[in-house]
């Protein structure tokens, strides 16, 4: 059996990504984990996901800067903003920074396994 594609999920809450786990498992995707921007940009160089969940605020690098360097370094990759902040401002933030959609904290696990499928249809 072919792998399906590759998720990333980026969220420097250990809980945050246990659940977005949970939430795309039986998806059938090839699912990786960073805590931070930094490390992201390196799985994103090593493994080339097609989707990245990232959430926007974390140490080292936060998911605003590092949302640049991945659409720079992956530009086929679409990128998921996930925050509890989700004022007007931020949101055209990330979108204009290349972000494919945005999604607020506390999201239902449906509602990122539809999000991510929309995005691999795209």
């Amino acid at each position: 059996m072919t792998p399906g594609p590759t998720v990333l999920l980026v969220d420097d809450d250990a809980f945050v990504r246990t659940v977005l786990r949970d939430a795309l498992q039986d998806d059938g995707y090839n699912l990786i984990e960073a805590e931070d921007g930094e490390q992201a940009l390196e799985l994103i160089r090593e493994h080339r996901p097609s989707v990245v969940l990232l959430d926007l605020f974390m140490p080292r690098k936060s998911g605003l800067e590092a949302l640049g360097e991945i659409t720079t370094a992956a530009p086929e990759c679409r990128v998921l903003v996930i925050s509890s902040l989700d004022s007007e401002t931020l949101v055209a933030q990330a979108l204009q920074a290349g972000a494919a959609g945005f999604i607020s904290k506390p999201f239902h696990p449906l509602e990122i396994s539809s999000e991510v499928k929309r995005q691999l249809t795209h």
